[in-house]
Protein backbone atom coordinates (compact mmCIF):
# COMPACT_ATOMS: atom_id res chain seq x y z
CA UNK A 1 0.00 0.00 0.00
CA UNK A 2 1.13 3.37 -0.78
CA UNK A 3 2.02 5.73 1.66
CA UNK A 4 0.05 8.81 1.66
CA UNK A 5 1.98 10.84 3.53
CA UNK A 6 5.32 10.55 1.83
CA UNK A 7 6.96 13.56 0.11
CA UNK A 8 7.16 14.20 -3.60
CA UNK A 9 10.77 16.34 -4.55
CA UNK A 10 9.87 19.15 -6.69
CA UNK A 11 12.15 18.25 -10.22
CA UNK A 12 12.94 21.58 -12.56
CA UNK A 13 12.91 20.16 -16.28
CA UNK A 14 13.99 21.89 -19.26
CA UNK A 15 11.89 21.51 -22.17
CA UNK A 16 13.69 22.34 -24.82
CA UNK A 17 15.87 24.07 -26.58
CA UNK A 18 16.64 20.57 -27.25
CA UNK A 19 12.99 19.16 -27.37
CA UNK A 20 11.38 18.83 -31.08
CA UNK A 21 8.55 20.47 -30.03
CA UNK A 22 10.09 23.71 -28.63
CA UNK A 23 12.00 24.43 -32.09
CA UNK A 24 15.57 24.10 -31.17
CA UNK A 25 15.11 27.93 -29.79
CA UNK A 26 12.73 27.84 -27.23
CA UNK A 27 13.98 27.00 -23.82
CA UNK A 28 11.10 26.59 -21.13
CA UNK A 29 12.43 25.75 -17.41
CA UNK A 30 9.51 23.95 -15.34
CA UNK A 31 8.99 23.00 -12.06
CA UNK A 32 7.07 19.69 -11.53
CA UNK A 33 5.99 18.12 -8.32
CA UNK A 34 5.29 14.39 -9.58
CA UNK A 35 2.90 15.17 -12.50
CA UNK A 36 1.80 18.54 -11.93
CA UNK A 37 3.50 21.68 -13.03
CA UNK A 38 4.15 24.06 -10.63
CA UNK A 39 5.73 27.07 -12.49
CA UNK A 40 6.60 27.56 -16.06
CA UNK A 41 9.24 30.15 -16.92
CA UNK A 42 9.52 30.25 -20.69
CA UNK A 43 13.00 31.99 -21.92
CA UNK A 44 13.65 33.02 -25.74
CA UNK A 45 15.84 35.26 -27.72
CA UNK A 46 18.83 32.48 -28.93
CA UNK A 47 18.07 33.28 -32.49
CA UNK A 48 18.02 37.06 -32.17
CA UNK A 49 19.00 38.41 -35.70
CA UNK A 50 18.20 42.24 -35.00
CA UNK A 51 16.02 41.98 -38.80
CA UNK A 52 14.16 45.38 -38.41
CA UNK A 53 17.84 46.69 -38.00
CA UNK A 54 18.90 45.30 -40.94
CA UNK A 55 15.84 46.72 -42.62
CA UNK A 56 16.39 50.26 -41.98
CA UNK A 57 19.98 49.96 -43.54
CA UNK A 58 18.37 48.27 -47.00
CA UNK A 59 16.60 49.97 -49.61
CA UNK A 60 12.77 49.87 -49.73
CA UNK A 61 12.56 47.11 -52.10
CA UNK A 62 15.46 45.18 -50.53
CA UNK A 63 13.61 45.03 -47.31
CA UNK A 64 10.89 42.84 -48.68
CA UNK A 65 12.69 39.33 -48.70
CA UNK A 66 13.61 40.03 -44.73
CA UNK A 67 9.79 39.32 -44.15
CA UNK A 68 9.82 35.87 -45.58
CA UNK A 69 12.56 34.46 -42.97
CA UNK A 70 10.38 35.78 -39.42
CA UNK A 71 7.06 33.30 -40.23
CA UNK A 72 9.10 31.21 -42.43
CA UNK A 73 5.44 28.82 -42.43
CA UNK A 74 2.99 31.59 -43.99
CA UNK A 75 5.74 33.85 -45.19
CA UNK A 76 3.64 36.03 -47.88
CA UNK A 77 1.43 36.87 -45.02
CA UNK A 78 4.55 38.94 -43.81
CA UNK A 79 5.16 40.51 -46.93
CA UNK A 80 1.89 41.22 -47.08
CA UNK A 81 2.30 43.38 -44.36
CA UNK A 82 5.77 44.90 -45.40
CA UNK A 83 4.09 45.95 -48.92
CA UNK A 84 0.84 47.30 -47.09
CA UNK A 85 2.90 49.53 -44.80
CA UNK A 86 4.97 51.23 -48.00
CA UNK A 87 1.84 51.18 -50.17
CA UNK A 88 0.40 53.35 -47.34
CA UNK A 89 3.18 56.16 -46.51
CA UNK A 90 1.47 59.48 -46.37
CA UNK A 91 2.34 61.06 -49.54
CA UNK A 92 1.64 57.87 -52.17
CA UNK A 93 -1.46 58.67 -53.44
CA UNK A 94 -1.82 55.65 -56.32
CA UNK A 95 -3.55 52.26 -55.23
CA UNK A 96 -2.52 48.74 -56.56
CA UNK A 97 -5.16 47.42 -59.35
CA UNK A 98 -7.71 44.81 -58.32
CA UNK A 99 -6.24 41.91 -60.25
CA UNK A 100 -3.16 42.96 -57.55
CA UNK A 101 -4.93 42.85 -54.86
CA UNK A 102 -7.11 39.17 -55.94
CA UNK A 103 -3.76 37.70 -56.48
CA UNK A 104 -2.45 38.84 -53.02
CA UNK A 105 -5.50 37.36 -51.59
CA UNK A 106 -4.97 33.99 -53.54
CA UNK A 107 -1.46 33.24 -52.19
CA UNK A 108 -2.17 34.84 -48.85
CA UNK A 109 -4.99 32.35 -48.28
CA UNK A 110 -2.80 29.83 -49.88
CA UNK A 111 -0.30 30.91 -46.82
CA UNK A 112 -2.59 30.14 -44.36
CA UNK A 113 -3.47 26.54 -45.59
CA UNK A 114 -0.12 25.95 -45.50
CA UNK A 115 0.25 27.13 -41.97
CA UNK A 116 -2.88 25.71 -40.91
CA UNK A 117 -1.79 22.10 -42.35
CA UNK A 118 1.85 22.45 -40.41
CA UNK A 119 -0.12 23.16 -37.08
CA UNK A 120 -2.55 21.07 -37.28
CA UNK A 121 -0.64 17.96 -38.11
CA UNK A 122 1.86 19.21 -35.92
CA UNK A 123 -0.69 18.61 -32.91
CA UNK A 124 -2.04 15.13 -34.27
CA UNK A 125 1.52 14.32 -34.29
CA UNK A 126 2.92 15.34 -30.58
CA UNK A 127 -0.78 13.79 -29.30
CA UNK A 128 0.27 10.59 -31.08
CA UNK A 129 -1.49 10.44 -34.33
CA UNK A 130 0.91 10.02 -37.16
CA UNK A 131 -1.06 9.84 -40.40
CA UNK A 132 -2.36 13.05 -40.72
CA UNK A 133 1.19 14.56 -41.31
CA UNK A 134 1.52 12.48 -44.21
CA UNK A 135 -1.52 13.84 -45.75
CA UNK A 136 -0.69 17.39 -44.46
CA UNK A 137 2.78 17.83 -45.64
CA UNK A 138 2.11 15.92 -49.47
CA UNK A 139 -0.43 18.89 -49.72
CA UNK A 140 2.07 21.77 -48.63
CA UNK A 141 4.80 20.32 -50.91
CA UNK A 142 1.98 20.61 -53.92
CA UNK A 143 1.18 24.01 -52.95
CA UNK A 144 5.35 25.32 -52.69
CA UNK A 145 5.93 23.85 -55.97
CA UNK A 146 3.23 26.10 -57.29
CA UNK A 147 5.12 29.00 -55.73
CA UNK A 148 8.73 27.38 -57.12
CA UNK A 149 7.13 28.03 -60.52
CA UNK A 150 5.85 31.15 -60.19
CA UNK A 151 8.96 33.03 -57.96
CA UNK A 152 11.51 30.30 -58.06
CA UNK A 153 11.97 29.99 -54.41
CA UNK A 154 9.86 27.06 -52.36
CA UNK A 155 9.82 29.06 -48.92
CA UNK A 156 11.04 32.26 -49.32
CA UNK A 157 9.62 33.29 -52.40
CA UNK A 158 9.78 37.48 -52.20
CA UNK A 159 6.51 37.52 -54.80
CA UNK A 160 5.09 40.87 -53.62
CA UNK A 161 6.64 44.06 -54.49
CA UNK A 162 4.73 47.74 -53.70
CA UNK A 163 2.05 48.18 -56.31
CA UNK A 164 3.00 45.07 -58.29
CA UNK A 165 4.01 41.37 -58.24
CA UNK A 166 7.78 40.08 -58.47
CA UNK A 167 7.08 36.82 -60.61
CA UNK A 168 9.04 35.32 -63.58
CA UNK A 169 5.88 33.63 -65.18
CA UNK A 170 1.80 34.76 -66.54
CA UNK A 171 -0.76 34.15 -63.55
CA UNK A 172 -3.06 32.43 -66.05
CA UNK A 173 -0.37 30.16 -66.69
CA UNK A 174 -0.98 28.48 -63.09
CA UNK A 175 -4.77 28.66 -63.32
CA UNK A 176 -4.56 24.56 -63.71
CA UNK A 177 -2.33 24.08 -61.05
CA UNK A 178 -4.41 26.29 -58.55
CA UNK A 179 -7.64 24.05 -60.02
CA UNK A 180 -5.93 21.20 -59.28
CA UNK A 181 -5.21 22.31 -55.29
CA UNK A 182 -8.22 23.06 -54.74
CA UNK A 183 -10.62 19.84 -56.63
CA UNK A 184 -7.76 18.20 -53.71
CA UNK A 185 -8.36 20.37 -50.50
CA UNK A 186 -11.74 18.73 -49.35
CA UNK A 187 -10.30 15.00 -49.76
CA UNK A 188 -7.26 16.39 -47.87
CA UNK A 189 -8.45 18.05 -45.09
CA UNK A 190 -11.38 14.68 -44.43
CA UNK A 191 -8.80 12.09 -44.56
CA UNK A 192 -6.30 14.26 -42.57
CA UNK A 193 -8.15 15.97 -39.82
CA UNK A 194 -12.43 15.39 -39.65
CA UNK A 195 -12.12 11.63 -38.55
CA UNK A 196 -10.20 12.98 -35.99
CA UNK A 197 -12.59 15.28 -34.40
CA UNK A 198 -14.97 12.29 -33.04
CA UNK A 199 -12.36 10.75 -32.13
CA UNK A 200 -12.22 9.43 -28.40
CA UNK A 201 -8.85 9.61 -27.26
CA UNK A 202 -8.23 12.97 -28.95
CA UNK A 203 -11.33 14.33 -27.62
CA UNK A 204 -10.23 13.79 -24.24
CA UNK A 205 -6.46 14.85 -24.78
CA UNK A 206 -7.59 18.42 -26.28
CA UNK A 207 -11.29 19.21 -24.28
CA UNK A 208 -11.12 21.64 -20.98
CA UNK A 209 -7.63 21.84 -21.71
CA UNK A 210 -6.30 25.03 -22.18
CA UNK A 211 -8.51 27.06 -21.42
CA UNK A 212 -8.38 31.04 -21.81
CA UNK A 213 -10.36 33.55 -20.44
CA UNK A 214 -11.36 36.95 -22.79
CA UNK A 215 -10.32 38.85 -19.78
CA UNK A 216 -6.95 37.45 -20.55
CA UNK A 217 -6.56 37.71 -23.93
CA UNK A 218 -7.66 41.49 -24.45
CA UNK A 219 -4.73 42.01 -21.73
CA UNK A 220 -2.24 40.43 -23.58
CA UNK A 221 -3.74 41.60 -27.13
CA UNK A 222 -3.95 38.35 -28.05
CA UNK A 223 -5.95 37.99 -31.87
CA UNK A 224 -5.79 35.21 -34.45
CA UNK A 225 -7.44 32.13 -33.75
CA UNK A 226 -7.24 31.95 -30.14
CA UNK A 227 -8.97 34.85 -30.09
CA UNK A 228 -11.91 33.45 -31.78
CA UNK A 229 -12.09 30.19 -30.32
CA UNK A 230 -12.72 32.55 -27.06
CA UNK A 231 -16.14 33.54 -28.93
CA UNK A 232 -14.26 37.31 -29.58
CA UNK A 233 -14.78 38.18 -33.58
CA UNK A 234 -11.36 39.90 -34.32
CA UNK A 235 -11.03 39.37 -38.10
CA UNK A 236 -9.37 42.60 -39.65
CA UNK A 237 -10.54 40.75 -43.01
CA UNK A 238 -13.73 41.15 -42.08
CA UNK A 239 -13.08 45.15 -41.98
CA UNK A 240 -13.37 44.98 -38.31
CA UNK A 241 -11.44 48.12 -36.58
CA UNK A 242 -10.70 49.48 -39.97
CA UNK A 243 -10.84 49.24 -43.61
CA UNK A 244 -10.52 46.21 -45.18
CA UNK A 245 -7.49 45.20 -47.07
CA UNK A 246 -6.52 43.42 -50.38
CA UNK A 247 -9.65 42.17 -52.55
CA UNK A 248 -11.88 40.75 -49.58
CA UNK A 249 -15.13 43.02 -49.86
CA UNK A 250 -15.34 41.27 -53.53
CA UNK A 251 -15.51 37.81 -51.74
CA UNK A 252 -17.74 36.41 -49.19
CA UNK A 253 -16.70 34.46 -46.58
CA UNK A 254 -17.22 33.86 -43.02
CA UNK A 255 -15.37 34.01 -40.06
CA UNK A 256 -15.44 31.38 -37.32
CA UNK A 257 -15.82 31.19 -33.40
CA UNK A 258 -15.28 29.12 -30.52
CA UNK A 259 -17.38 28.96 -26.90
CA UNK A 260 -15.11 26.95 -24.05
CA UNK A 261 -11.58 28.53 -25.42
CA UNK A 262 -9.71 25.26 -25.29
CA UNK A 263 -7.71 23.12 -27.42
CA UNK A 264 -10.45 21.62 -28.96
CA UNK A 265 -11.95 24.52 -29.56
CA UNK A 266 -8.86 25.93 -31.76
CA UNK A 267 -8.27 22.51 -33.48
CA UNK A 268 -11.81 23.21 -34.48
CA UNK A 269 -11.88 26.98 -35.81
CA UNK A 270 -8.66 25.74 -37.59
CA UNK A 271 -10.44 23.00 -39.46
CA UNK A 272 -12.95 25.54 -40.57
CA UNK A 273 -11.14 28.17 -41.36
CA UNK A 274 -9.15 25.64 -43.69
CA UNK A 275 -12.20 25.26 -45.44
CA UNK A 276 -12.84 29.04 -46.10
CA UNK A 277 -9.26 29.83 -47.43
CA UNK A 278 -10.45 26.81 -50.35
CA UNK A 279 -13.78 28.71 -50.80
CA UNK A 280 -11.83 32.40 -51.00
CA UNK A 281 -9.26 30.78 -53.31
CA UNK A 282 -12.29 29.98 -55.58
CA UNK A 283 -14.40 32.68 -55.87
CA UNK A 284 -11.29 34.62 -56.23
CA UNK A 285 -10.26 32.69 -59.50
CA UNK A 286 -13.16 33.01 -60.43
CA UNK A 287 -13.21 36.98 -60.49
CA UNK A 288 -10.32 37.12 -61.88
CA UNK A 289 -11.22 34.33 -65.11
CA UNK A 290 -14.15 36.56 -65.89
CA UNK A 291 -11.87 39.40 -66.31
CA UNK A 292 -9.57 40.10 -69.73
CA UNK A 293 -7.44 36.81 -70.88
CA UNK A 294 -4.19 38.48 -69.58
CA UNK A 295 -5.97 40.10 -67.09
CA UNK A 296 -2.19 40.36 -64.88
CA UNK A 297 -0.17 42.82 -66.01
CA UNK A 298 3.25 41.30 -65.51
CA UNK A 299 6.16 41.54 -67.51
CA UNK A 300 7.71 38.15 -68.21
CA UNK A 301 11.53 38.57 -67.57
CA UNK A 302 12.55 35.13 -68.56
CA UNK A 303 15.66 37.23 -69.92
CA UNK A 304 16.50 39.28 -66.91
CA UNK A 305 19.48 36.63 -66.33
CA UNK A 306 20.60 35.93 -69.83
CA UNK A 307 22.04 39.29 -71.00
CA UNK A 308 23.84 41.86 -69.66
CA UNK A 309 21.70 43.96 -70.16
CA UNK A 310 18.76 42.22 -68.44
CA UNK A 311 21.15 41.96 -65.24
CA UNK A 312 21.49 45.88 -65.42
CA UNK A 313 17.63 46.15 -66.11
CA UNK A 314 16.72 44.25 -62.88
CA UNK A 315 18.98 45.78 -60.89
CA UNK A 316 18.12 49.09 -61.50
CA UNK A 317 14.40 48.53 -61.16
CA UNK A 318 14.80 46.76 -58.05
CA UNK A 319 17.30 49.49 -56.33
CA UNK A 320 15.42 52.30 -57.56
CA UNK A 321 13.62 54.73 -54.92
CA UNK A 322 9.74 53.39 -54.50
CA UNK A 323 9.13 57.03 -52.98
CA UNK A 324 10.38 59.91 -51.66
CA UNK A 325 7.34 59.79 -49.07
CA UNK A 326 7.53 61.42 -45.61
CA UNK A 327 5.55 60.10 -42.48
CA UNK A 328 4.47 56.60 -40.36
CA UNK A 329 2.79 53.88 -41.86
CA UNK A 330 0.93 51.46 -40.63
CA UNK A 331 0.54 47.54 -42.74
CA UNK A 332 -1.73 45.05 -40.97
CA UNK A 333 -3.02 41.63 -42.38
CA UNK A 334 -4.96 38.82 -40.75
CA UNK A 335 -2.28 36.41 -40.43
CA UNK A 336 -2.86 32.33 -39.30
CA UNK A 337 -1.38 32.96 -36.01
CA UNK A 338 -2.90 36.85 -35.57
CA UNK A 339 -2.48 40.16 -36.85
CA UNK A 340 0.94 40.87 -38.58
CA UNK A 341 1.48 44.68 -38.32
CA UNK A 342 4.32 46.65 -39.95
CA UNK A 343 5.25 50.20 -38.79
CA UNK A 344 7.55 52.30 -41.06
CA UNK A 345 8.72 55.78 -41.11
CA UNK A 346 10.39 57.24 -43.74
CA UNK A 347 12.22 60.18 -43.96
CA UNK A 348 12.01 60.64 -47.22
CA UNK A 349 15.56 58.40 -48.18
CA UNK A 350 15.21 55.14 -50.26
CA UNK A 351 15.44 53.28 -46.96
CA UNK A 352 13.28 53.51 -43.88
CA UNK A 353 13.91 55.31 -40.61
CA UNK A 354 12.31 52.71 -38.84
CA UNK A 355 10.70 49.46 -38.94
CA UNK A 356 9.00 47.32 -36.58
CA UNK A 357 7.25 44.22 -36.67
CA UNK A 358 4.09 43.57 -34.52
CA UNK A 359 4.80 39.55 -33.93
CA UNK A 360 1.59 37.61 -32.82
CA UNK A 361 3.36 34.95 -32.02
CA UNK A 362 5.06 36.86 -29.20
CA UNK A 363 1.94 37.83 -27.70
CA UNK A 364 0.54 34.39 -28.02
CA UNK A 365 3.59 32.74 -26.27
CA UNK A 366 3.38 34.68 -23.17
CA UNK A 367 0.27 33.29 -22.40
CA UNK A 368 2.18 30.37 -21.60
CA UNK A 369 3.58 31.36 -17.79
CA UNK A 370 0.38 31.20 -16.18
CA UNK A 371 -1.55 28.31 -18.51
CA UNK A 372 0.58 26.09 -17.36
CA UNK A 373 0.48 26.40 -13.56
CA UNK A 374 -1.16 23.29 -11.89
CA UNK A 375 -1.50 21.46 -15.10
CA UNK A 376 -0.42 18.11 -15.96
CA UNK A 377 2.43 18.03 -18.26
CA UNK A 378 0.68 16.20 -20.59
CA UNK A 379 -1.81 18.99 -20.92
CA UNK A 380 0.66 21.72 -21.04
CA UNK A 381 2.34 19.98 -24.06
CA UNK A 382 -1.30 19.86 -25.90
CA UNK A 383 -1.86 23.74 -25.08
CA UNK A 384 1.62 24.39 -26.27
CA UNK A 385 1.44 23.11 -29.73
CA UNK A 386 -2.03 24.87 -30.14
CA UNK A 387 -0.62 28.08 -29.69
CA UNK A 388 0.92 27.39 -32.73
CA UNK A 389 4.25 28.94 -32.12
CA UNK A 390 6.68 30.04 -34.79
CA UNK A 391 9.96 31.22 -32.81
CA UNK A 392 11.75 33.08 -35.82
CA UNK A 393 8.78 35.65 -35.80
CA UNK A 394 9.74 36.25 -32.14
CA UNK A 395 13.63 36.59 -32.64
CA UNK A 396 13.70 38.72 -35.46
Amino acid sequence: MLNQNRNIKTILLNFGPQHPAAHGILKISLSISGDIITRADSQFGLLHRGSEKLCEARAWSQIIPYMDRMDYVANLIQEHAMVQSIENLSLLKKKPESTILLFRTIFDEFSRILNHLLTMSAICLDLGAMGPIFWAFEEREQIMEMFERLSGARMHTAMYKPFSINCDLFFNQVISDIIYLIQRGSRVISSAFLGLLNNKSFKSRLSSVGFFSQNKLKSYGITGIIARSSGMPIDIRLGIGGQQYAAYNLLTFRTFLGHKSDCYDRFIVRSKELLESYRLVSQSLNILKNKSNNFLSIKKKSNKFTSMEGVISHFKEITSPISDSRGLSLGTVEGPKGIVGVLSISNGANSPYRIHVRSPVSHNLHLLNTSANYNTFADFVSTFCSMDVVLGEIDR
